[in-house]
């Protein structure tokens, strides 16, 4: 078997345990949430998270074992502190978005299915999302609803954690 061939095997084979293990923490995440329907919100975010990170580091990884790839990831590595730099600068929104996205669902000032109101926005929450958070309107219309907006607006809950709507039911999270 040629060189070639070996380093596409080793690099699938990484790839493929990247996955299983990917599948492995979504499981147990899931075992550890499922019998706690409040918690799903944060289970979401979590899940989707880690299983990411898993992703990323998995396929750079199996990346690694090319050796132009290789020498190209020793480059990018001496100079990841100016990477870094430019990345953040030029995803401040999307970074400040998904730290949100990540403060909410461990907070939960809002669950799936909880009805809201934030701004104009009101509806019931369909899906929180780690750069934004969808809620459906009474007429149909999806509000698509930035994450950084809901941890520094005031959010008007009408059924946080079973309490009936009152003014007392009202969250801040700014």
């Amino acid at each position: 078997m040629s060189e070639f061939w070996q380093r596409f095997v080793v690099a699938g084979v990484v790839i493929a345990l990247t996955l299983v293990l990917a599948r492995i923490v979504d499981r147990v995440i899931g075992g550890r949430f499922e019998a706690r329907p409040a918690e799903w919100t944060r289970y979401r975010v979590v899940r989707r998270s880690a299983v990411a990170v898993i992703l990323v580091v998995g396929t750079l990884s199996a990346l690694l074992v090319i050796p132009g790839v290789r020498t190209v990831a020793g480059t990018v590595l001496a100079s990841s502190a100016v990477i870094a730099l430019i990345v953040g600068f030029a995803a401040q929104a999307t970074l400040s978005n998904f730290v949100a996205g990540l403060f909410l669902a461990f907070t939960q000032p809002l669950r799936l299915g909880d009805r809201v109101e934030i701004g104009a926005a009101s509806g019931v929450v369909e899906e929180i999302g780690l750069t934004y958070t969808l809620i459906r309107a009474d007429d149909g219309a999806r509000f698509f609803v930035p994450n950084t907006k809901l941890a520094s607006d005031t959010i008007r809950n009408e059924t946080s954690t079973g309490t009936p709507a009152a003014p007392s039911g009202d969250v801040s999270s700014g």
